[in-house]
Parts: C-alpha cells; structure tokens; sequence
C-alpha cells in the first residue's frame, strides 16, 4: 500500500472515530466514507496510480470500517 493510500484510510478512520464519538448519525458518517472513495478516485486516475488491487483493498477496508462504525450508532 503506498503512503497516498495509507494516508486515506488513517484520514478515513480518524473522521469516523470522531463521528462516533461526537454524535454522528448514519448521514454523516456516509459523508466521510464518500470523501474517502472520492479521494481513492483521485489517487486511482492520477499520473502514477497504484496497483489495482491496492485500490480495491483500501476501498474494501473503508467499506468493512464504515459498517462497523454504523452498527456502533445504533
């Protein structure tokens, strides 16, 4: 995984602990995960984007991190 990628998800992670914590409901916890898959987006059509594979793994690990943060709010 490459610095870019792992910057997206600890970014990812680190708005959706302070979601939870502060309050947040399902609306704007999906705010925080589009902006991540918006900047994996943007990573994957630059000049030199990373493996395939890479993109898939950081975009599969967002998914599995937001559905756990949604069954925390409940």
């Amino acid at each position: 995984m490459t610095d870019q990628l792992k910057t997206i998800v600890l970014d990812f992670e680190a708005a959706v602990l302070n979601g939870v914590r502060s309050g947040a409901d399902e609306a704007e916890l999906k705010k925080v995960r589009e902006g991540a898959f918006d900047r994996l987006r943007q990573v994957k059509e630059g000049p030199s984007p990373p493996s395939l594979e890479s993109i898939f793994d950081v975009a599969g690990e967002i998914g599995i991190k937001f559905d756990i943060a949604t069954r925390a709010i409940r």
